[in-house]
């Protein structure tokens, strides 16, 4: 199903005009009726802002490969163009340069990925992919936030280390990789832990905290190694507990 599809079938199962899904994005209608038409197609940015506002699986805008050998071409495609961006600091690599690492024509490419903003949203789908559904069943069990995310979480973003150094330093995907961080994590705090004052502050100061500390971590050119990571954590929150969290 193509992204306005799904856009226009999300709008009205929710009973929503074009208008009333506007206001909720603080866009216009028109975007939203373009979107739908197939005359234009929102940001990377914008699908995350879609899947937060309405709580969306992250995966709600991938297309299912409808053969085994679709799967395997999108995987190559996806794995290449994160091997692509290790020598392409400033610009994200081109169709053009995929289609040589790869081996895939750019109309296949582009059959797949209709723009970066497709490569970008998939991208941050393949490596957030089981960390979400471990941390959550963390967080459900574990009212701890600290102590699942030097526990838990820091495993395994250092399994995953040579990925995330690349969404943490190369610019063109770095604010749109940062902004996914916080705004699921930070749902996913809220919710197994209510005694957290979503309104106040105390959520932002902590998901801002781990954010940061991940991506200097994960921003080393020669990543720290885990055990001096986790450390280090547990010294500079030697005094953890929910209360110091409190407005």
């Amino acid at each position: 199903m193509d992204i306005g599809d799904k856009i226009k079938n999300l709008r009205k199962s929710r009973g929503l005009t074009q208008q009333q899904f506007a206001e909720k994005l603080y866009i216009s209608f028109q975007s939203v009726s373009n979107w739908e038409r197939r005359k234009g197609h929102p940001t990377t940015e914008m699908m995350l802002t879609i899947i937060e506002k309405f709580d969306l699986p992250l995966d709600f805008f991938i297309t299912q490969p409808t053969t085994t050998n679709e799967n395997s071409e999108e995987d190559l495609i996806l794995s290449t163009f994160l091997k692509s961006m290790l020598d392409s600091w400033d610009e994200a690599p081109s169709f053009e340069k995929l289609q040589l690492m790869s081996g895939v024509p750019k109309q296949r490419i582009k059959y797949y990925f209709p723009s970066y903003d497709d490569l970008f949203y998939a991208i941050i789908n393949k490596v957030d992919q089981n960390i979400k559904i471990r941390v959550e069943h963390s967080l459900s069990t574990n009212s701890d936030v600290i102590s699942v995310f030097i526990n838990d979480m820091a495993p395994m973003l250092y399994g995953k280390k040579e990925e995330l150094h690349i969404l943490y330093t190369r610019p063109y995907i770095s604010g749109i990789w940062t902004q996914f961080i916080k705004s699921k994590y930070m749902s996913l705090i809220i919710e197994y832990n209510p005694t957290l004052n979503a309104e106040g502050l105390s959520i932002k100061y902590l998901i801002e905290m781990l954010t940061t500390f991940i991506s200097v971590w994960m921003s080393q050119e020669t990543t720290e190694p885990l055990e001096k990571f986790q450390s280090r954590m547990k010294k500079y929150l030697a005094h953890n507990s929910m209360s110091l969290w409190s407005d």
